[in-house]
């Protein structure tokens, strides 16, 4: 593989896998080293919405999320107890957009599940919740590795009421 080898589709579902177990495995420290330094990680309210003019479900750089994965390291209450996570991700597709850098979609089907006494009144404990979304990633490689530019994940039910979603998609 050379510098300006474009991404295969196998490489690009090794890095997603890859990511995904990251997430699922609560190694979140290690979830912020695939980003650039520049990368941005956004879940829009509206699907082609500008995030600098309209309200974003979540749009972090490099510093909040940072401070999402420091809060959600501390005693956060609306992660305690932890949700633990299954991600599938299917329908993988890549294009290339420039020397050392690709567009890649997918689809994702996010299962998280809250431990915990469903009496409490916390809504969501002991009840399994699923998320489906379409994800775009821009991937730049950088030093012979890809990373994340960008990662955008279009929830489906985006506009009905969310309940706790601080955690990681």
């Amino acid at each position: 593989m050379t510098r300006n080898s474009p991404l295969t589709r196998t490489e690009a579902e090794a890095f997603l896998y890859m990511e995904a177990r990251l997430i699922d495995e609560d190694k979140l420290e290690e979830w912020l080293t695939l980003f650039t330094a520049d990368g941005i990680y956004s879940i829009p309210s509206e699907e082609h919405a500008d995030p600098e003019a309209e309200t974003s479900i979540m749009y972090d750089d490099a510093n909040q999320r940072e401070k999402r994965v420091y809060q959600l390291r501390q005693k956060h209450l609306a992660q305690d107890p932890r949700s633990r996570t299954i991600h599938y991700i299917s329908n993988v597709e890549v294009e290339e957009t420039g020397p050392g850098e690709a567009d890649v979609r997918c689809n994702v089907m996010i299962v998280e599940m809250r431990p915990g006494d469903h009496q409490m009144l916390q809504p969501g404990l002991a009840e399994p919740r699923s998320f489906a979304a379409r994800c775009r990633y821009r991937l730049r490689r950088e030093q012979e590795v890809w990373r994340i530019a960008h990662k955008q994940v279009v929830l489906i039910n985006r506009d009905l009421p969310l309940q706790n979603i601080s955690f990681i998609l």
